[in-house]
């Protein structure tokens, strides 16, 4: 039905898809093969190599691929309106996202969280494996944050672990992981990029922040919160050699104090995980991106599909499903 409804509205509709103006931001997370570990554990989060090359070549072909820094100039300077132009970025530092991007000569942001310079996994990356090795820890985690009943699944948990700071997630790793006899070396090497990696740039990688362990950023005190924010950027700017002037929200996290926080750390944008186009006058501390995966931009017989993708990034299949609530 939803390949169906998608291929009817990319051909009657061909000349409204093409006629929108402004600037796209896509988020994507990781480009892995699906026989990777990767893909299996963070199916949400990951695109394959030949589905990226597709919706390289069909985003070449109907925009104006830009960089961040083009596209802050643009939404400054008035020119955004007048612009049909995308920015494909990607979150955490995956190394798959950044090879892959090299290797089609795209231009890319890549928000790195600065933790994995140092070899250490995003929080929510380590909880996923623990949880999948030591299922019964659903249940225990669950009475430590108070709840009767265990937790469904590793999603479950990870979402109630979002409302904590970042400081009481690390002291329930390391006593659960300690309890359940759960090995550090059975954690993967290689999925993120190094500081040799972040050192060698190309100018056509834009290198921004996303904190330094990826904390709800809501959900710390202020200071911790900035911490976050400065120390990412510092550490960025020391091995490029560049200013880092763009942030990313973890998991699109913000409020009034947060954005105020973000320019206070001295960036010049931050993006949210709100979808939608971007224009001259929207807060450069609010900027819309839409998410991309691989399950959303494939037929049912897991096809790249072009249909799929332009009304998925362009907002109109949004605008279909809340006109026809049954999908």
């Amino acid at each position: 039905m939803k390949t169906l409804i998608a291929g009817y509205l990319y051909q009657q509709r061909a000349d409204l898809l093409e006629g929108q103006r402004g600037i796209l931001i896509l988020m994507y997370h990781e480009v892995v093969a699906k026989r990777d570990e990767r893909f299996r554990l963070f199916l949400v989060l990951c695109t394959t190599p030949e589905t990226f090359r597709r919706q390289v070549e069909w985003l070449q072909k109907h925009f104006e691929v830009i960089s961040m820094d083009e596209a802050e100039e643009r939404l400054r300077n008035g020119s955004a309106g007048d612009s049909r132009a995308v920015v494909i970025t990607s979150d955490d530092g995956w190394a798959g996202f950044y090879e892959n991007a090299l290797s089609l000569g795209i231009e890319a942001t890549v928000y790195v969280t600065t933790c994995v310079l140092e070899g250490r996994l995003p929080w929510y990356v380590r909880w996923r494996i623990l949880l999948r090795e030591k299922p019964h820890l659903l249940k225990t985690l669950a009475h430590e944050l108070g709840r009767f009943d265990p937790f469904e699944d590793a999603d479950e948990a990870i979402q109630a672990l979002k409302r904590l700071d970042v400081a009481r997630i690390d002291r329930l790793w390391k006593e659960l992981g300690r309890e359940s006899g759960f090995s550090p070396g059975r954690l993967p090497q290689g999925w993120y990029v190094d500081a040799a990696q972040v050192r060698r740039a190309p100018e056509q990688v834009v290198i921004g922040a996303h904190t330094v362990n990826h904390p709800q950023l809501t959900k710390e005190y202020p200071e911790a919160a900035l911490r976050e924010m400065r120390e990412s950027k510092r550490v960025l700017e020391e091995l490029t050699g560049r200013a880092v002037k763009h942030f990313a929200y973890p998991n699109g996290d913000h409020n009034d104090r947060v954005v105020q926080l973000a320019e206070e750390a001295g960036y010049a944008t931050a993006v949210t995980t709100v979808p939608g186009w971007n224009l001259p006058g929207d807060h450069l501390y609010r900027l819309k991106r839409v998410d991309v995966h691989e399950a959303a931009c494939v037929d049912h017989f897991g096809r790249f599909s072009e249909a799929m993708f332009a009304v998925w990034v362009t907002g109109e299949w949004d605008r279909v499903r809340r006109s026809w609530r049954f999908l």
